[in-house]
C-alpha cells in the first residue's frame, strides 16, 4: 500500500470529536462555552453551541426582555439572543480562535431531555454546561437542568462554574420586584378568601 492511500486511510478512520455546550445566556454557560473552546482547539473538535427555547417557569418574560421583542416568536428573539452571546463572548474572550468554528443549534422543547436528545442525535463525544442557570426555578426540588443532564446523558458532562456569575442588571432586579408584588397580591387575595370560606363552612354546621 503506497504512503498517500495509507494516509488517506488513516484520514477516513479518524473519529470526529464532537461538543455540545448548553446555554442558557448565563454567565457560568458563557464559561462553559469558553472553556469548550480551548478544549476543542486541542482536540481540533467540532463544537456544537445549544440553546433550547422554552418558556421558563423561574423566569417568565425571559424572551420578552425589550419592548420591540413583544410581537415577535419566542425563536426569533433567541436566535437574537444567541447572536449577542456569541458577539459578546468574542470581544470578552478575543483570544478564543476556535469560536469562529462554533455551529449553532436552537431548538424547542424541555431543556434537559433535549440536551440530551441533541447530543445522542449529533452523536456528542462530550457535554459542557454551566453549574447555575439563569432559568432555573429557585425550589431546589424540583431539581436543575445541570443535574438531570448529569443523570441522564450518555456521553461525559463537564460542568463549569464562573469566577464572576455577575449581578442581575437593573432591568432584571425591576422584574423581579414586579414578580413579587404580583405573587404577594395574589397571596393576600387567596387570604382573604380563605377565612370567608371557613366561616361559610362554619355556618352550614
Amino acid at each position: 500500500m503506497s504512503d498517500t492511500m495509507q494516509d488517506a486511510k488513516n484520514t477516513t478512520e479518524k473519529p470526529v470529536h464532537r461538543i455540545l455546550v448548553a446555554t442558557d445566556f448565563s454567565e457560568d454557560s458563557r464559561a462553559a462555552l469558553v472553556w469548550a473552546c480551548h478544549y476543542a482547539e486541542c482536540r481540533e473538535s467540532e463544537l456544537f453551541l445549544l440553546h433550547v427555547v422554552h418558556d421558563p417557569a423561574g423566569r417568565p418574560g425571559f424572551y420578552r426582555n425589550h419592548s420591540e421583542d413583544l410581537m415577535q416568536p419566542m425563536q426569533e428573539v433567541a436566535e437574537n439572543m444567541m447572536d449577542q452571546f456569541l458577539e459578546e463572548t468574542a470581544e470578552r474572550y478575543p483570544q478564543l480562535t476556535w469560536l469562529d468554528q462554533v455551529q449553532t443549534r436552537l431548538v424547542s422543547g424541555l431543556p434537559p431531555t433535549r440536551i440530551v436528545e441533541v447530543a445522542d442525535l449529533l452523536k456528542t463525544d462530550l457535554i459542557a454546561i454551566g453549574s447555575r442557570g439563569t432559568t432555573e426555578l429557585p425550589n431546589r426540588l424540583r431539581g436543575s437542568t445541570r443535574e438531570r443532564v448529569v443523570e441522564l446523558a450518555k456521553p461525559p458532562v463537564v460542568v463549569v462554574r464562573s469566577k464572576d456569575p455577575g449581578k442581575p442588571s437593573k432591568k432584571e432586579l425591576k422584574q423581579q420586584e414586579k414578580r413579587l408584588k404580583k405573587d404577594r397580591k395574589r397571596l393576600k387575595k387567596m387570604l382573604r378568601f380563605e377565612p370567608n370560606k371557613q366561616t361559610d363552612d362554619s355556618s352550614d354546621g
